[in-house]
């Protein structure tokens, strides 16, 4: 959330060059340069693998 906030600001710059820009459409190819999306990490995975090795058999 306050990543998207941060960004607010650039795109409010950007939209003074060029007054045409939409802001959902910018946030999407500026995604990686602003930090919205968060990749997933190796401990993260390897933590949903081990948790569902442990549960597999509860979940079916």
């Amino acid at each position: 959330m306050e990543m998207v906030f941060r960004s607010l600001y650039f795109f409010n710059r950007a939209l003074l060059l060029n007054p045409l820009l939409q802001l959902i459409p910018w946030l999407v190819e500026h995604q990686r340069s602003m930090g919205l999306v968060k990749a997933i990490r190796q401990r993260h995975r390897r933590n949903a693998a081990r948790s569902l090795d442990i549960w597999a058999s509860a979940l079916t």
